[in-house]
């Protein structure tokens, strides 16, 4: 079940420690938010169909969109880096930011090539039918029905 983005905001403060009665970072949090399953939309159906694309973040990726919320919040101030040594204490980001964070956790959705049947046999299919048999063999895992 899909979680709505009260709650979303609900467990980033929790894990914040922002009370829950203190609305002061509401705003901010909601708009990290927003830009969060904007960008885990748009990387991860970056090759689908546009018709095909989510309007919501899927259930899988909800906690990678609370996670790179928090890491935005924490990193505010110093985007872009991954080290940060202020009167001795030194702090290091795995990310950089949001963004890397969410590159980093989520799995872009694939195209699938597809041979048009209007299309008569001519050096184009051939070159098509090379790269197809070149991925099938390389890349791909071929179950054996199981």
């Amino acid at each position: 079940m899909s979680m709505t983005m009260d709650e979303k905001l609900t467990m980033v403060k929790a894990v914040l420690r922002i009370d829950a009665s203190d609305t002061s970072e509401d705003a901010l949090i909601t708009t990290y938010l927003t830009f969060a399953s904007r960008e885990i939309l748009g990387w991860r159906y970056s090759n689908a169909n546009p018709d095909n694309v989510p309007t919501e973040v899927p259930a899988e990726y909800e906690m990678t969109q609370v996670q790179a919320v928090i890491n935005g919040y924490t990193q505010s101030g110093i985007e872009g880096q991954v080290l940060s040594i202020e009167n001795g204490v030194h702090r290091h980001f795995e990310y950089s930011d949001m963004v890397r964070y969410i590159r980093n956790n989520v799995i872009p959705i694939a195209g699938v090539l597809r041979k048009d049947p209007n299309v008569s046999e001519s050096d184009s299919d051939k070159i098509f039918k090379r790269v197809v048999d070149y991925v099938t063999e390389n890349f791909l895992e071929v179950g054996n029905g199981s």
